[in-house]
């Protein structure tokens, strides 16, 4: 808040004040007042509306100062209302007041809109553990039965898997930390693993088989 600033909203306070202060020297002047007196009384006036309005400007400097700090310093700046101290100016408290209670309704959509998409994620991951069941099982009949039409069931079987996993991982999206662990591994079982998975597909959409070789080395 600028010193400008402050007299723009402080304009119709000051011109009251100067309309009483020329009023009263009009009056003075017409009772046959002393003109030294008149213009003391004026000076004093000016000094003393002039101290008033500086220290007012100053102490509302240093509130908004500090609200502003706040505010920069929270991730949850809907949360300010809760954050802004006590003050004994009544537009102050009048105003924190409608804040908390504008942000309070705020807070009560996000938990609202959070407890939805909690309930919509454990709704997927239960979806996603249920399905995963007769794919598993579909896995097992067609490895036992060994066959072109077994594979080619395989291999939608493996497609279907695939979009459930994606829908789950979509689900946890804003979590994908808990669906990874990070420990030593060996590499040629990752590369076995990722090769059968995909040795169905290259195999039923390509006509050709993928092969691992691995070296003296």
């Amino acid at each position: 808040m600028t010193f400008a600033e402050y007299i723009k909203d402080k304009a119709f306070l000051l011109a009251l004040h100067l309309s009483c202060m020329f009023l009263l020297f009009g009056f003075l002047i017409a009772t046959e007042y002393p003109a030294g007196f008149c213009v003391l009384i004026a000076v004093c006036w000016a000094l003393i509306a002039s101290a008033f309005f500086g220290l007012d400007y100053c102490r509302r400097r240093s509130y908004f100062s500090e609200m502003s700090k706040i505010l920069e310093q929270m991730d949850q700046r809907y949360l300010l209302g809760e954050m802004m101290r006590d003050s004994l100016r009544l537009e102050d408290r009048l105003y924190r007041e409608m804040i908390r209670s504008s942000n309070k309704s705020v807070i009560e959509k996000i938990r609202a809109a959070e407890q939805e998409k909690k309930e919509y994620r454990e709704f997927i991951e239960s979806w996603v553990h249920e399905v995963k069941a007769p794919i598993t099982g579909i896995s097992l009949i067609c490895g036992n039965n060994r066959g072109e039409i077994a594979g080619k069931i395989q291999l939608e079987n493996s497609k279907i898997e695939n979009c459930v996993d994606m829908a789950l991982y979509y689900a946890r999206s804003d979590e994908v930390y808990k669906d990874y662990m990070v420990r030593n591994t060996d590499l040629s079982e990752v590369v076995s693993d990722i090769l059968v998975l995909i040795q169905l597909f290259v195999k039923g959409e390509h006509g050709f088989a993928v092969q691992r070789v691995v070296g003296d080395q």
